[in-house]
């Protein structure tokens, strides 16, 4: 399938503490509140974690990026 201007793609993804965890070592984003889980026992997913998600829309349409622009209104807890 070949992409078009309109196309919406929809997939869902949930985190785990694994991924957290194994991010926080190549990322080396080691703050606080990536390792240390609040009085709820959640941890704050890294934001460029996040912004992973669309790449799994490039490998799957075999896109190259050159640009992507994000703002991360709230955190994604784990």
């Amino acid at each position: 399938m070949n992409l078009k201007v309109g196309d919406i793609i929809r997939f869902e993804r949930t985190f785990t503490k694994e991924d957290v965890e194994v991010f926080t070592k190549v990322s080396m984003d080691e703050g606080d509140h990536h390792t240390n889980p609040d009085e709820q026992g959640r941890l704050i997913v890294q934001g460029l974690l996040t912004a992973t998600l669309p790449t799994k829309i490039g490998g799957d349409y075999n896109v190259l990026a050159r640009t992507m622009n994000f703002e991360f209104l709230r955190p994604v807890l784990y």
